[in-house]
């Protein structure tokens, strides 16, 4: 899917991030877990749901489909698996130097 111009915002949010189509790619890059590449997968088939729902492609029309609502629920879902690994990846790194500082 392509979400090209001036009239998607989630273009740079989304696209720029990975590639959507094929999230596999950046495990280990911008996604740290299978499970952060399915939701992305996930999240790609949601937003291609909505956006057949807006013909015309902008934003304000995206906000008004009947899709959005999964894409938000699969968005958030991203959200909350990408910030725990986040978390996780710092507390292993904080713990990591206690110990070599013991």
């Amino acid at each position: 899917m392509s979400r090209t111009g001036p009239k998607y915002v989630i273009h740079t949010l989304f696209d720029d991030f990975c590639d959507a189509e094929h999230p596999e790619r950046y495990l280990g890059i911008g996604l740290r877990s299978e499970e952060e590449v399915a939701l992305l997968r996930e999240l790609d088939r949601a937003l291609t749901v909505a956006e057949d729902q807006a013909p015309g492609g902008f934003d304000a029309e995206m906000l008004r489909v009947e899709g959005r609502a999964e894409v938000v629920a699969v968005a958030g879902r991203l959200a909350q698996v990408m910030v725990g690994n986040d978390l996780g990846e710092i507390l292993a790194l904080h713990e990591a130097r206690g110990a070599a500082e013991a």
